[in-house]
């Protein structure tokens, strides 16, 4: 930061997967095909996705019998 000058910073529409157990997003992040859509793992349950690629990722976790829960704000 420039000077000791300090700011906030907000992201707008940044996708977030959000799972119940850090074993889950674990699982998700070893495959290969759902890695992809992820950009970072923010804490043990919760990673940033990718937002061009959050319908994908919706339809992977489908196909990999996951329901997810869709929240929009």
């Amino acid at each position: 930061m420039n000077g000791g000058e300090s700011r906030a910073i907000l992201h707008r529409n940044v996708p977030i997967l959000e799972v119940a157990e850090p074993f889950l997003l674990d699982i998700l992040l070893a495959d290969a095909a759902t890695a992809l859509y992820i950009l970072a793992r923010f804490s043990s349950c919760t990673a940033i996705v990718e937002p061009k690629h959050a319908d994908a990722l919706l339809t992977r976790l489908l196909k990999l019998k996951h329901m997810p829960k869709v929240v929009e704000v």
